[in-house]
């Protein structure tokens, strides 16, 4: 705020001038506001026309896209089969440092051991690593118990591969999933029934690292090169939750963003 800076008055050139008081600002008694000026109204507050971000996922390419800024440069970073424990602490440090939320496919049997009649023990420290996941900011997401293939299951082993699944992630962090992906992008006419019934959005991806190809991860930058050079706006990236993923991560991230990419999170997610 500019404040008026007083200086004592200077006299007339005229020998009857009398010199000019200034008056001292006024006070108002202790504890009260200063009324305002005469005919000076406050400012009224300020209204804007901007419309929120918002971003959707098409559920028939997997992207992601600002439908007010359908080019704009965004892209959706997902992680699966984990928490593996090896590299994800690393692995989030990574997203920490970049400043970037994600969505994390968890698997039953990283966090739990079912037992034969269906119930599971959870096992602290990878309840403690699913936690600290969504501590910082993540997403959790269901990618079945067993990782196995859907369209080679029953249908009420199916269910069972979901449901178990979603229930091990609310009794950890409080909470139901709201994004499944089926196990090798393998969706079903049954697990989508599922989704609907625990209000969940299955997904698959648009742009894959193939950090599970040891043709591509055991090739120096070899995930680096498989990302940047298929990525595209709106690109819904699979990753996994390994060692070499974390090595090429913050690569991957700089260089991305360089090329002008933003990393969001569905909005209805929030």
């Amino acid at each position: 705020m500019l404040t008026s800076c007083s200086s004592a008055a200077v006299p007339d050139d005229k020998p009857d001038a009398k010199p000019v008081i200034q008056q001292p600002d006024p006070v108002a008694p202790a504890g009260l506001p200063l009324p305002d000026p005469p005919d000076v109204q406050a400012p009224s507050p300020r209204t804007t026309t901007e419309k929120p971000l918002r971003y959707e996922l098409n559920p028939k390419t997997f992207r992601i896209q600002n439908p007010d800024e359908p080019n704009e440069k965004v892209l959706l970073l997902t992680f699966d089969d984990g928490p593996a424990g090896e590299a994800t602490m690393e692995l989030l440090d990574i997203l920490d440092r970049h400043k970037v939320k994600s969505i994390w496919f968890i698997n039953g049997h990283q966090v739990a051991k079912k037992k034969q009649d269906g119930t599971y023990a959870v096992i602290p420290e990878k309840a403690a690593l699913l936690r600290e996941i969504h501590k910082r900011g993540h997403l959790v997401g269901n990618h079945t118990w067993w990782h196995e293939n859907l369209r080679k299951l029953p249908a009420e082993k199916q269910r069972e591969e979901i449901v178990s699944t979603s229930q091990l992630i609310a009794d950890v962090l409080g909470e139901k999933p709201k994004y499944f992906r089926p196990p090798f992008g393998a969706g079903t006419p049954v697990s989508e029934t599922i989704c609907r019934e625990q209000g969940m959005v299955s997904m698959n991806w648009s742009v894959g690292s193939l950090d599970w190809e040891p043709a591509v991860y055991k090739k120096p930058n070899g995930i680096t090169r498989q990302v940047i050079s298929t990525v595209h706006s709106g690109g819904n990236i699979l990753f996994h939750d390994r060692v070499w993923t974390a090595t090429e991560l913050d690569a991957i991230l700089t260089q991305l963003e360089k090329d002008g990419y933003q990393f969001v999170l569905p909005t209805e997610a929030k």
